[in-house]
């Protein structure tokens, strides 16, 4: 036990000398402020409050094709688009941009999807595993564990 507690005072005492060479230093200072600041800015903003703000109940859904506004505008909207995809499938201009996308996907895309920095994007930009899963997996585990033993 004395091992211990004579670990964690080393630690503790590491600790705090990092903590007292970094406090003045004057480029980790001007970080902490920048980062505050940056926080502040984010926080502040319409598009996190918005993200953050919690769902209103008392939400109602309109139909916009029953409205007077945009309901002739959507209307002429689903009459003219298989028209449009039809003459585009159709056309030379289509078939043109169908070779590019292709020849852009086979020499561009695909090349750059071997590389590492896009399966770290991806990582990154992985949704998490809802929670249900989690627990699930978690809980499937520890039966088969005890069926086994």
């Amino acid at each position: 036990m004395s091992e211990e507690s004579g670990s964690l005072n080393t630690t503790a005492a590491v600790g705090e000398k990092i903590n007292a060479i970094s406090d003045g230093s004057q480029i980790i200072s001007a970080g902490r402020a920048i980062s505050a600041l940056v926080s502040e800015y984010v926080q502040e903003s319409y598009c996190y409050r918005w993200l953050t703000k919690e769902p209103d109940p008392d939400v109602i859904v309109i139909d916009l094709r029953e409205t007077y506004a945009f309901g002739p505008f959507i209307t002429l909207l689903d009459q003219l688009v298989p028209h449009i995809e039809d003459a585009w499938q159709h056309s030379r201009v289509g078939a043109a941009a169908e070779r590019v996308f292709k020849r852009l996907v086979e020499d561009v895309f695909a090349p750059l999807s071997e590389t590492r920095g896009y399966e770290l994007a991806a990582a990154m930009l992985a949704p998490p595993e809802p929670p249900e899963r989690r627990n699930a997996t978690v809980d499937d585990s520890e039966s088969t564990e005890d069926e086994l033993s």
